[in-house]
């Protein structure tokens, strides 16, 4: 078939706007499949923009939800539309525990649940931005972001208070309180979302003693354990005052449904507080109640306020209140045996631990309108915690030194009595091992194995005798020599006179006169 005639055939090559479109493909599917971890930023522009999804966006959750919250209240109860901008405000201070005034009423006992919900937000938004790996410029970054968002939000939100002073019965907290403590809930969050390597990391570059992380560490651990041990020990007091919870709801005449509802839901919001008290009234301090308190060594108490949360405290301390000092103690106990501290460690644990109750104090309590300050006293409570982890801590070091010197000392002792052991068993292990040396010959039923050194000594020694005998016949042959020359020299002085006739006799016997010679020496000698 001619080449006119024949169908067209495909090229093999390919088109060049296919092939366009392919290397199109090929160069953007690596950017496609590379992972987020592989586009790391650079600048700190960069930066910003990388982290601030992550810092951010929760803060702008947070305060969406407040902005729902209030607008909800304000069209349910009938309010009007321009206390929203005050209610948001006065929101934001209460999420992050900052005291708010209304109608001249101080809360300063502000419920700690919203702001734990805040910092394990923020805690694991920062736990997902630092899950792959990151600089110190990074982790710069994330710091400023993390005080500078809640800082400026609070800030607008102390002049939005400020300006609502003029209209609605509010008044705005005092300016240290509304810009630090929203700053500090967040900072916590921040802390609580590192991970623990990356606290190494960062300790090791800025030179801390690796001792600070682990005693940190534990001191949070054991606080955890504590507050949890207090909260059982709670709701068992709770549950014991049924009928103080009774008379406290009857102060509210017309509570309603709704009403009990939200009641409901104010006393959970203030758990932690309860929890928090309860711990630092088990470990020795006084929980403060205007001019009253209660302790475990007694109460003066003052009438409570109508809140439900308070039927767990009794109307009088009973004798057996100080055994409650077990609790925290067993608690401690396990969680020191659990772990070896060193005194190093425990003297940073004492203070941190002091440090975290002192804060824990001035959250959970406050000032409470006309009753005063409600709550533990931070800094009894401070001290009470430093002494329980220095003591318990403390003694526990001291048993588990004192347990391994007493472990060396035996150890030292058994090791020396085996020595004892070993050169007392020298010599009769010596003496059985020479033994068969000395008896060799009448061991020959039992074929040991012969040292390499003795076919050699048993060689040499037969060369000495070889060398000694043959001395032995160079010496007898010398004598006979010797001897033989003397017989003849005998004999030739006897046959002086018949030389003539016995020539041939002594030419015939000369074994003869060789053994005369020898016998005469034997008997000379």
């Amino acid at each position: 078939m001619s080449n006119k005639s024949s169908p067209p055939t495909r090229s093999a090559r390919t088109s060049p706007a296919v092939s366009r479109r392919r290397s199109r493909q090929s160069s953007a599917d690596p950017a496609v499949r590379a992972p987020a971890a592989e586009r790391v930023p650079t600048t700190m522009k960069e930066r910003v923009r990388h982290y601030l999804p992550f810092i951010g966006v929760p803060n702008l959750v947070l305060v969406l939800g407040i902005i729902a919250v209030c607008l909800a209240a304000i069209l349910l109860t009938g309010g009007r539309l321009a206390a929203l901008s005050a209610s948001i405000a006065q929101m934001w201070f209460v999420m992050h525990g900052v005291p708010v005034t209304f109608q001249g009423v101080t809360l300063g006992a502000v419920p700690l649940l919203p702001a734990i919900g805040v910092s394990a937000l923020i805690a694991w938004r920062v736990r997902v931005a630092t899950r792959e790996r990151v600089s110190i410029l990074d982790l710069y970054v994330i710091c400023g972001l993390v005080v500078l968002i809640p800082f400026t939000l609070s800030a607008i939100a102390w002049f939005m208070v400020s300006d609502a002073t003029a209209v609605f019965p509010v008044a705005p907290p005092a300016i240290h309180k509304a810009l630090f403590i929203p700053v500090f809930v967040h900072v916590v969050g921040l802390a609580c979302g590192m991970s623990g390597r990356l606290w190494k990391a960062l300790l090791a570059r800025i030179g801390a003693p690796e001792a600070l992380f682990d005693a940190t560490r534990a001191v949070v651990h054991l606080s955890l354990r504590l507050v949890g041990a207090a909260a059982v020990v709670y709701l068992v007091l709770l549950a014991a005052g049924y009928s103080r919870l009774g008379d406290l709801l009857d102060q509210f005449p017309v509570l309603g449904a709704g009403g009990g509802i939200a009641l409901f839901l104010l006393c959970v919001l203030y758990l932690p507080n309860a929890a928090l008290s309860t711990l630092a009234v088990l470990l020795g301090a006084p929980f403060d109640i205007a001019q009253g308190g209660v302790s475990l060594f007694g109460a003066s108490l003052v009438p409570l306020p109508p809140f439900p949360l308070f039927a767990a405290i009794p109307g009088e301390v009973p004798v057996w209140a100080p055994v409650l000092l077990a609790v925290p103690a067993a608690v401690m106990i396990h969680f020191v045996l659990s772990r070896r501290l060193g005194w190093v460690e425990i003297l940073i644990a004492a203070a941190f631990a002091a440090v975290l109750a002192a804060f824990a104090g001035l959250m959970s309590g406050g000032d409470v309108g006309a009753y005063g300050w409600i709550g533990p006293d931070p800094w009894f409570f401070a001290l009470a915690s430093a002494l329980w982890v220095v003591v318990v801590a403390g003694a526990a070091w001291l048993v588990a030194q004192v347990l391994q010197s007493r472990k060396q000392s035996q150890q030292e002792l058994e090791e020396q009595a085996e020595h004892q052991d070993r050169t007392e068993s020298m010599p009769a292990a010596t003496s059985e091992a020479q033994a068969p040396e000395i008896i060799e010959g009448e061991l020959e039923d039992e074929p040991e194995e012969e040292p390499e050194g003795e076919p050699e000594e048993k060689q040499e020694s037969a060369e000495d005798q070889e060398i000694e005998e043959e001395e032995n016949e160079e010496q007898e042959t010398v004598g006979e020599s010797e001897d033989e020359a003397e017989d003849e020299a005998e004999d030739e002085d006897e046959r002086e006179p018949e030389a003539e006739g016995d020539g041939a006799e002594d030419v015939d016997k000369p074994a003869g006169s060789t053994a005369i010679s020898v016998l005469r020496a034997e008997q000379l000698d």
